[in-house]
């Protein structure tokens, strides 16, 4: 996500890529796993995230930064106590960027 690019060659570390180490240095809930993506098609809202889990809302989340982490990860916590996935607004730690809610596939 973010990245810059130089005569057809990626330049540099992306927002992405730092967004992912920051993720990584953290402790995370044995109930949360961090799967990297190379490409979720978000260019127009780098960095983009999501949260998804069987049965439950999936939540794509652009426009992030690697300063986010906190938000995200409290955001993740919030996710896992929610059997259907639903964030309300005013609930969620991470208020910004909502790309999309996605429902579950049945």
């Amino acid at each position: 996500c973010g990245s810059r690019w130089v005569n057809g060659q990626k330049e540099g570390i992306s927002k992405g890529e730092m967004l992912l180490s920051a993720l990584q240095s953290q402790t995370l809930n044995p109930q949360l796993t961090l799967k990297p993506v190379a490409c979720m098609s978000g260019c127009s809202h780098a960095c983009v995230v999501a949260l998804a889990a069987p049965q439950k809302m999936t939540y794509v989340f652009g426009d992030l930064d690697p300063k986010d982490v906190d938000l995200i990860l409290q955001t993740a916590e919030l996710y896992l106590t929610k059997p259907d996935g639903i964030l309300p607004w005013a609930e969620r730690p991470l208020k910004k960027g909502v790309i999309a809610r996605i429902p579950p596939l049945h």
